[in-house]
């Protein structure tokens, strides 16, 4: 196995050869991303090829398309047919083969974002979706969305076999669900986006030991609102989503590492393996080094 990441606030940049998913598939993920760029900070940050690298002053044109989604931050974007426009906290915008364009986060602020780039007649299904003049959606914080950009994320490193089809699958409901999200935005609220920070700050710091008081005092509740809130948003308490939050990332570190359970117990914040060990097989039934080589044996059997 391969070691993974395990800093959820890393960067994390990673392009992926061409293979037979584009021809096969008629679609194909060239590259995936998530960067935190800090306030008075150069940008585009080092670690990309030729060809994806720019300087934001010339702009650029690609010959494939791109999502990005800012969770943090603010800045602008600049393209052929959209003009100039400000980007903040919440929206994403496309880029569309053969149109030139840039964008850069504020010197000021900095700003988080997720990215995949992509190409394939299969996706030109975003042209019918998404208008070349208007690729800016103000989608608002989506806690699902971020899920499913570290899911493609952490397949992209672990890159098993078919991990490409996988990746393009991922993609195809990231698609559906930014435009299902965005035409139904008109019945958000307030309180829907709150939620949406809260889940966005639990799974960006499942490694820190947060506590969902702190969540509702950065949100300006109290905690008794928030968590009544939370709950009717999400089906969960405030603290059982955390753990839920913890039990995707143990079984991500158990299937995709050689990490011990001990050192997953620790960088998890568990105040023990037993109690590790305890949570996990209430939770699944089975205790985590029998997970760990019953999925084993199934990648040996096929």
């Amino acid at each position: 196995m391969e070691k993974g990441e395990t800093n959820s606030k890393q960067n994390i940049i990673k392009y992926l050869p061409v293979g037979d998913s584009k021809v096969q598939w008629g679609m194909h993920v060239s590259g995936i991303g998530y960067q935190s760029i800090a306030s008075n900070s150069p940008y585009p940050i080092k670690g990309h090829p030729i060809g994806y690298t720019f300087n934001p002053d010339r702009g650029r044109t690609m010959d494939e398309y791109a999502i990005v989604y800012i969770t943090k931050g603010s800045g602008s974007f600049n393209s052929v047919g959209a003009g100039e426009n400000r980007i903040s906290q919440g929206d994403l915008f496309f880029i569309f083969p053969g149109q030139w364009h840039t964008y850069r986060p504020d010197i000021k602020t900095g700003w988080d974002e997720y990215w995949v780039a992509f190409s394939g007649n299969y996706f030109k299904i975003i042209e019918d979706v998404v208008n070349k003049n208007h690729p800016i959606i103000h989608l608002g914080l989506n806690d699902e969305l971020v899920k499913l950009f570290r899911e493609m994320q952490n397949y992209a490193q672990t890159q098993r076999i078919g991990f490409q089809q996988v990746i393009c699958g991922i993609l195809m409901h990231i698609i559906g669900l930014i435009y299902t999200t965005s035409k139904d935005q008109t019945f958000e609220k307030k309180d829907a986006q709150r939620v949406q920070q809260a889940c966005i700050a639990m799974r960006e710091n499942v490694y820190n030991k947060i506590k969902p008081e702190d969540i509702a005092e950065s949100l300006n509740m109290s905690y008794s609102s928030f968590r009544k809130l939370f709950k009717q948003y999400t089906g969960l308490a405030p603290l059982q989503y955390i753990l839920q939050l913890k039990l995707e990332r143990i079984k991500e570190l158990i299937l995709n590492t050689d990490m011990s359970m001990q050192d997953i117990s620790t960088e998890l914040g568990f105040e023990s393996s037993d109690y590790f060990s305890f949570f996990f097989r209430s939770k699944t039934g089975i205790n985590p080094l029998a997970y760990r080589k019953g999925v084993e044996a199934i990648h040996e059997e096929n």
